[in-house]
């Protein structure tokens, strides 16, 4: 009696019987993982599968056929489960993480974006969508260097302004149509701030450290445009959007139910 009271204080034989407890509710509660339960389900589930992919209902051969083929499936899964291959393989690890996303993702809403939402949406990416501004512009200079080049802009002016064309003044014209950082590279900063601070339509005069100048801005491209003219564009991207917040949420739900230990 007393060798057997001594045994039953043993740490091992506790942590033995504990063992054989957490096997025996692991049975009752989750069942036994080499018994594969084929549910009226289950067969539902796979005639309905088989009917999308083929467009009509299985036979019963052919139903039997793709259950026989999803209980050695099971089989192997449950077995690699057993001999913990889901924690060994990092393939298999990603392919998990991946379809938990993925089901995230597919639980997310799912309907169209309003003008609203998507006006919203804009405007919290204006940077996305916007495109740099450029300067269609077109310039005349009078190099003030062996020239009355004040005299010279005048008379030019004049000119354009009884309405006859540039073509047929005389000089040579410099046009193009150039991004800011472009007419920077290109005049200087000075001049370039000059350029795009001018309204179009209208030639007006400018000057740089070596000439008096004439410009004028036809037009200026870019900029955001419209909402609906990126409304194929912004409802894909909203779309995307609350997918990821629904991936996002999901990490941040599961994450919260965990507790992280640095160990040395």
């Amino acid at each position: 009696m007393r060798a057997a009271a001594g045994l039953l204080r043993e740490p091992i034989l506790h942590f033995f019987v504990l063992g054989v407890l957490l096997f025996v509710v692991h049975r009752l509660v989750v069942g036994n993982p080499r018994v594969i339960v084929v549910s009226a389900g289950l067969r539902a589930d796979m005639e309905r599968r088989f009917r999308d992919q083929l467009g009509r209902r299985p036979t019963p051969v052919e139903l039997e056929k793709a259950l026989d083929a999803w209980k050695r499936d099971e089989a192997l899964y449950r077995e690699a489960l057993l001999l913990r291959l889901d924690r060994d393989d990092p393939a298999v690890r990603v392919a998990l993480v991946n379809n938990l996303r993925m089901r995230a993702m597919q639980e997310a809403p799912k309907h169209e974006p309003t003008d609203a939402d998507l006006d919203q949406f804009l405007a919290l990416h204006r940077k996305d969508y916007e495109l740099p501004l450029r300067y269609d512009f077109e310039m005349v200079a009078f190099p003030r260097a062996g020239s009355p080049a004040e005299l010279l802009r005048s008379n030019y002016q004049r000119a354009l302004a009884a309405g006859s064309k540039p073509s047929t003044l005389g000089r040579p014209i410099l046009s193009g149509t150039l991004a800011r950082e472009d007419l920077t590279e290109k005049f200087g900063a000075a001049l370039s701030a000059s350029i795009c601070g001018l309204a179009p339509g209208q030639w007006q005069a400018l000057e740089n450290q070596e000439s008096l100048l004439l410009v004028l801005v036809n037009g200026i491209e870019g900029g955001l445009p419209s909402r609906n003219s990126l409304r194929e564009r912004l409802t894909y991207d909203w779309i995307s959007a609350v997918k990821q917040q629904a991936i996002d949420h999901m990490v941040e739900d599961v994450f919260r139910r965990y507790r992280v230990e640095v160990r040395p």
